[in-house]
């Protein structure tokens, strides 16, 4: 699943103090807020300000960063439900972190290709929503299998530790493949020209069947038959669409699959502490999408596990594993 942002430039990592940078300067018309300035969003392929989890970093050793983030408490997508995060936040930092430490002190040039094979990650259940503010979290960055090209990272593994006040919150990891973007025209062909189909969506399951704050929000459409539904992306949708992308974003696609979760289980308390994603092709825009969830035996009692797969056009697009102490109803 790539994950692009158009622009072609070298980035410095004497940008690593950004965040302190702009909040000193007296042109910022934020300042005085208790809300931290986020990276540019070039670093984390992020579009809109506000969906910019990721606010400075730091390296603390050869393949060992630090990378401070703020988890959103009135995000108007990442809302909090039942006192708990939006379930693929985590995810979304992982992904976050990721870019920014490939580009900033890897030297990946902006404009490159960043394809996710996988993405795993694992949460306390216990942990809550707290004040009303946001939530800081502190991310430990280890750097393996790293393979170098010219200079600049080829592929590698970003595990990660993710603490807020101190407390470990999240542990994940993911593997990406960097590729220039000569070599992605030649992958995508006649498809990197492709962009969000615009019309009328399908209509969708309902809002609260999915954990979603509003129909907007929701990405499954029914077709009459158990544990399947259609993808249904809105187009226009700031959050989960990037206009820029020639496919559908793998963000849609973990919560597609956590909501096709919830769907199945029928469960508003299926929040899942245990998530895990492999990506086998890309989701082309414009193309019927099939998601299918499958209740699996769970290695823990106790415990909910469903598998989630997506196949378009006969092939299959993502295979998700999700994991969560709700029992089943």
């Amino acid at each position: 699943m790539s994950d692009t942002l158009q622009a072609s430039r070298m980035v410095s990592a004497t940008n690593r103090c950004w965040t302190q940078q702009v909040q000193e300067s007296p042109a910022d018309d934020r300042r005085g807020s208790d809300v931290a300035v986020p990276v540019p969003h070039e670093f984390v392929h992020r579009p809109m300000t506000e969906d910019i989890l990721i606010t400075s970093w730091q390296r603390m050793g050869h393949d060992h960063f630090s990378v401070i983030a703020q988890w959103p408490h009135n995000h108007p997508y990442f809302t909090p439900n039942h006192g708990r995060h939006h379930p693929i936040l985590a995810g979304e930092t992982i992904r976050q972190a990721g870019l920014l430490v490939s580009h900033t002190e890897f030297a990946v040039p902006l404009g490159y290709h960043f394809i996710l094979d996988d993405i795993v990650y694992t949460t306390d259940p216990e942990h809550r929503v707290t004040g009303s503010g946001p939530t800081p979290v502190t991310i430990d960055v280890v750097c393996s299998q790293t393979r170098m090209r010219a200079g600049a990272l080829a592929c590698g593994n970003f595990g990660m530790t993710l603490r807020t006040g101190g407390r470990v919150v999240v542990t994940g990891q993911s593997h990406v493949s960097v590729t220039s973007p000569a070599v992605y025209r030649r992958i995508r062909g006649e498809r990197i020209t492709a962009r969000p189909v615009p019309g009328p969506l399908p209509a969708p399951v309902p809002a609260e069947l999915t954990g979603s704050a509003d129909e907007r929000d929701v990405l499954l459409s029914p077709t009459g038959r158990p544990g399947q539904w259609l993808l249904r992306v809105a187009p226009d949708h700031p959050t989960v669409v990037n206009p820029a992308n020639d496919h559908v974003p793998g963000l849609s696609l973990l919560d597609a699959a956590q909501q096709a979760a919830r769907a199945l289980t029928g469960s508003a308390s299926f929040v899942p502490y245990a998530f895990a994603t492999e990506f086998h092709r890309y989701a082309e825009h414009g193309l019927p999408c099939l998601i299918e969830a499958r209740r699996r035996a769970s290695a823990i009692p106790g415990t909910t596990t469903v598998r989630v797969t997506g196949v378009q056009d006969g092939a299959p697009v993502f295979t998700s594993t999700l994991t969560s102490f709700a029992p089943l109803p």
